[in-house]
C-alpha cells in the first residue's frame, strides 16, 4: 500500500519529469522564455491540465486533511462534485478566520496540515498578523521546487535575470517571509545570476552601507516596494549619484500610473518597471512588459475566481469583488478556494500576449488593494492607490502619505502628505486639495491635509503604511 509520503514524492517526480518544473538550469542566455512548453501551452491543453490538477488536489485534501473533510462536509460539498475546473465555484470559500480558529485549537499549524508530511517541511512561512493572529504555512520539497520555478519564469523572461546579471532582493528577509532568501534567492541560482539578499527592512538603519552596495555592485535588477524604490532614487539624486538599476520590480502593493512615471525620473538608468503581486503563502501574478497593468497568472500553478465578499457568490464578468485562489500544487498544506482579501475586477484576458506568446490568462487591470483597505468619503468608495496617483501630481511632494481612516462612513478624507517645502501656505494647500478632489471625485472642502516633513510618514519595515486604521474595533 502506498504511503502518503510516497504519493507526495511520486507527484513531485511527475511534475519534474513532465517539465512543469524545469530541471536543466541555467538555460542558454539566448532562450527568451524560461519554460516555453508550459508558458505557451495551448489553451485547450492548459484547461485540461487545470481540471486534472484541481480534481487531484481536492481528492488529496479530502483523503489526507482532517480540516477539509470536516469543513466541506459541514457545507455539503464532496469531491465528486468537481467535473471540470470551472466547477471550482462549488467549493466553499475558506477565510483566514477559519484558519486562525483551527490553528488555535490544533497548534502549531492546525489540522489543515497533512500529518505525515509535518516533520518533512523545509520552510515555515507566516503572515504578518496585522489583522490578527498570524497564520502559518509549511512548505515541503515539492512546494518549494514549484514556487522557485514560478519565480524563475518571470525573472528570466521579463526582467532578464540571467548569468552575469546582479539582482538585489530588498523585500523582507525576516519574519517567516517566503519571498526572501528561502525562495527568491534560490530562483536566482536557477537563473545563474548573482543574488544580493539586502533586506528592505534594514535599509533605514544601514542606509550608507546599502547605497554603497548599489554603487559597487552595479545592481541590474532591484526588487522592493514602490515606495522604497522612490525613496532610494530621490535620496540618490539629492546626494549627487545615479542608481544603476535597469529593471525595477515593484512588490508589496500596486503601483499607480504616476508612481511609475516618478520612478523613471529618480532612477534614470531604469528601462523597465514591473509590478509583482504576491502573497506570503505562494500566490503570484506578474505584469507583462508592454501591457501596463495586465498581470499574468501561471494557470498550471493556481486558479483564481472572484466573489461578492458579503455572499461568497461569484460576481458577474466585469464586476468587482474579492479575489479567491486555489493552489494546485500545494500538498503539504493545501489552500483550496482560499480568500486572499484583494479587491479586483472579474475580467481576465486569454489571448496570447504579443511579445512572448504566453497563453496563460492575465488580469485586465491592476490589483488595486485589499478589501479591508476600501473606505468611503461622503459615500464615495476609495482605495489608497487612487490617492497615491493624485499625490504624485502635487508639486514638491515625496510621494509618501498616510490615509487616516477613522470611521466606515467618513465625512472628510484625512491624510498626511510629505512635502519638501519648509513652509506650506494656503495656496499650496488649496491647490493640493483641488488636485486630489479632481482625481478621486470629491469636493476639496472634504479633504483635510496634514503636511509633514520628509521621513515623517509611518512605515512598517520596507512598506509605507498607506492605510492607518483608527476605527474602533468591535
Amino acid at each position: 500500500m502506498t504511503t502518503v509520503l510516497e504519493e507526495y514524492e511520486a507527484i513531485h517526480k511527475e511534475l519534474r519529469q513532465e517539465a512543469s518544473i524545469r530541471t536543466d538550469y541555467p538555460p542558454s542566455s539566448s532562450e527568451v522564455l524560461w519554460n516555453k512548453k508550459i508558458m505557451t501551452m495551448p489553451r485547450e491543453e492548459l484547461e485540461k491540465l487545470k481540471t486534472f490538477r484541481l480534481k487531484r488536489i481536492v481528492k488529496w485534501a479530502w483523503d489526507h486533511v482532517e480540516f477539509y473533510r470536516k469543513f466541506w462536509k459541514s457545507k455539503g460539498f464532496e469531491p465528486d462534485m468537481i467535473k471540470d475546473w470551472r466547477d471550482i465555484i462549488k467549493i466553499p470559500v475558506l477565510r483566514k478566520d477559519e484558519l486562525r480558529k483551527d490553528l488555535q485549537q490544533n497548534p502549531p499549524f492546525g489540522s489543515i496540515f497533512v500529518p505525515e508530511l509535518a516533520k518533512r517541511i523545509r520552510f515555515v512561512g507566516a503572515t504578518s498578523g496585522s489583522t490578527g493572529l498570524p497564520t502559518f504555512q509549511g512548505w515541503g520539497a515539492l512546494e518549494l521546487d514549484y514556487f522557485e520555478e514560478a519565480q524563475a519564469r518571470y525573472l528570466w523572461t521579463f526582467a532578464e535575470v540571467k548569468p552575469t546579471k546582479v539582482y538585489a532582493n530588498y523585500l523582507n528577509m525576516s519574519g517567516f517571509y517566503s519571498w526572501g532568501p528561502p525562495l527568491v534567492e534560490t530562483a536566482m541560482w536557477r537563473c545563474g545570476a548573482t543574488a544580493i539578499a539586502g533586506g528592505g527592512e534594514t535599509y533605514f538603519n544601514w542606509k550608507n552601507r546599502h547605497n554603497l552596495i548599489f554603487k559597487l555592485w552595479k545592481v541590474d535588477v532591484f526588487a522592493t516596494t514602490p515606495w522604497l524604490h522612490r525613496l532610494i532614487g530621490e535620496e540618490a539624486l539629492l546626494e549627487g549619484w545615479e542608481t544603476p538599476f535597469k529593471v525595477l520590480l515593484l512588490h508589496g502593493g500596486a503601483a499607480a500610473e504616476n508612481t511609475k512615471k516618478k520612478l523613471f525620473k529618480v532612477h534614470p538608468n531604469a528601462k523597465l518597471a514591473i509590478s509583482v503581486w504576491g502573497t506570503t503563502d505562494g500566490h503570484m501574478a506578474i505584469e507583462v512588459p508592454g501591457l501596463d497593468g495586465q498581470l499574468v497568472i501561471w494557470e498550471d500553478m493556481e486558479i483564481f475566481d472572484v466573489v461578492d465578499p458579503k455572499t461568497d457568490e461569484s460576481v458577474s464578468e466585469g464586476e468587482r469583488g474579492e479575489l479567491i485562489a486555489t493552489l494546485l500544487n500545494h500538498f503539504t498544506m493545501p489552500l483550496i478556494r482560499y480568500s486572499l482579501g484583494d479587491y479586483v475586477k472579474n475580467e481576465f484576458l486569454i489571448d496570447p500576449d504579443p511579445k512572448y506568446g504566453i497563453t496563460h490568462m492575465r488580469f485586465a487591470e491592476p490589483i488595486p488593494g485589499r478589501v479591508e483597505w476600501m473606505f468611503t468619503v461622503k459615500g464615495k468608495l476609495l482605495l489608497p492607490i487612487y490617492i497615491e496617483d493624485a499625490i504624485n501630481e502635487i508639486q514638491d511632494t515625496t510621494g509618501m502619505f498616510n490615509i487616516l481612516v477613522y470611521d466606515n462612513q467618513m465625512d472628510k478624507l484625512k491624510i498626511g502628505i510629505e512635502t519638501r517645502r519648509s513652509e506650506v501656505d494656503a495656496n499650496y494647500d488649496r491647490e493640493a486639495r483641488e488636485i486630489l478632489a479632481n482625481k478621486i471625485g470629491i469636493s476639496p472642502d472634504d479633504i483635510e491635509i496634514e503636511w509633514v516633513k520628509p521621513g515623517q510618514t509611518v512605515w512598517t519595515g520596507y512598506k509605507l503604511q498607506v492605510f492607518l486604521d483608527q476605527r474602533k474595533k468591535k
